[in-house]
């Protein structure tokens, strides 16, 4: 699997931590504090800090300050950051067995396989965490087909 990833970052010259910030800020309306990124990736702030700044860079994201509260952050989606990321899960998408095949899994052993995943996550981070990870989408993605998965519930 890190062999693929490393495919990835070398086709779209982009880290698999910057993909996976682009995911989150996808799957949460597109807007995100520098902080509740470092939550949701399990990074430091200052990983985090470090990581923004080639995106923002590339235009991927935009990072201003809010304006309610003039010391945070928000960190938004581009259309250019939406773009490479539906490039990067097209071609996710095209990859056979990755990150893992399951077309050989019926949908019941995927379901499974998801609550057993739900119920480590319930023990490790909370039922606030995993309940805010079970809704998370990507717009316009219906994952049950294109990656052959069973939807969390």
């Amino acid at each position: 699997m890190e062999k693929k990833w490393a495919e990835l970052e070398r086709k779209f010259n982009i880290s698999s931590a910057q993909q996976h910030i682009l995911f989150l800020l996808a799957t949460n309306k597109n807007v995100l504090t520098p902080s509740k990124i470092s939550e949701l990736g399990c990074w430091h702030t200052s990983t985090v800090t470090r990581l923004l700044q080639p995106l923002q860079k590339r235009g991927f994201i935009n990072v201003t300050t809010n304006k309610e509260q003039s010391r945070y952050k928000i960190v938004t989606i581009t259309v250019e950051g939406k773009e490479i990321l539906d490039k990067l899960m097209d071609a996710v998408r095209d990859m056979e067995q990755f990150p893992l095949d399951t077309r050989h899994l019926s949908k019941e052993e995927v379901t499974k396989f998801l609550d057993y995943g739900q119920s480590i996550l319930d023990v490790h981070k909370g039922n606030d965490f995993m309940e805010f990870l079970i809704n998370a989408r990507v717009k316009d993605y219906d994952y049950d087909s294109s990656f052959n998965i069973g939807r969390a519930r």
